[in-house]
């Protein structure tokens, strides 16, 4: 058994002057997506009991899914959280914690965004904890971290970024999500070193047992993904 871990931006109607729309998906169009899951028979996990697989213990149940989201918009808790809910789901949320309760333009892999979102507030995020979301850092600053020369400022956005969701949450802050997907051995080794339990890139497939905490693959979920390509890429990619 492989274990997809689905990974989202924006929950939100696609904004006339965002250049990026695909990292929009419409609210109506994800909860097709979660009901299609139930209907499946698909139980969220967190990333936990991801790790538990990933170490060789067999999970309770036949078909888990991981759902996460980067970045931390505030359209995951204004349309995506109550979907979730409604259908007795969970998430995980990799935060940048720099953002949180501002607006801010974040800038792409691909290309230049120049439609600023607002983030989760810190109220938004402390009731999404205390309900089952999982609240995992994903740095401080969206830096691309593969490429910083300065130590201090590696470990800066891997440490602060935990230490202030810590604060906020009451709870450990044990997962990380790469920004951009941008990492290499030496910020995985850091991200070990920081305490943190386990990493998600950008990496495209399941997770199998014996996979790197740090290196751990995930699939995007854009909103051009018809209900047939999202199908296809939780049953059929390896």
């Amino acid at each position: 058994m492989k274990i997809p871990v689905l990974y989202y931006h924006k929950i939100d109607y696609p904004k006339s002057t965002a250049v990026l729309k695909g990292l929009y998906v419409k609210p109506k169009q994800f909860k097709l997506q979660m009901k299609v899951l139930k209907i499946l028979g698909y139980r969220t996990i967190t990333p936990y009991e991801l790790l538990l697989f990933v170490k060789g213990h067999k999970l309770p149940f036949k078909k888990p899914i991981l759902i996460t989201f980067d970045d931390g918009y505030k359209n995951n808790y204004t349309y995506a959280y109550p979907i979730l809910k409604s259908f007795d789901f969970t998430a995980t949320i990799f935060i940048s914690s720099g953002c949180i309760g501002k607006t801010n333009t974040i800038m792409e892999k691909n290309g230049k965004e120049n439609q600023a979102e607002d983030f989760l507030d810190k109220k938004n995020i402390i009731e999404m904890s205390e309900n089952g979301i999982t609240i995992a850092s994903h740095g401080i600053n969206h830096y691309f971290l593969n490429e910083l020369t300065d130590d201090g400022v590696l470990a800066g956005e891997l440490l602060a970024s935990k230490a202030i969701l810590e604060d906020l949450t009451g709870k450990k802050i044990d997962f990380f999500s790469y920004p951009y997907g941008a990492y290499n051995a030496k910020v995985m080794r850091e991200t070990k070193n920081a305490g943190y339990k386990g990493a998600f890139t950008t990496n495209k497939g399941k997770i199998a047992v014996g996979d790197n905490s740090y290196e751990l693959k995930r699939i995007s979920i854009n909103g051009h993904n018809t209900i047939l390509n999202f199908l296809y890429k939780i049953i059929f990619l390896h």
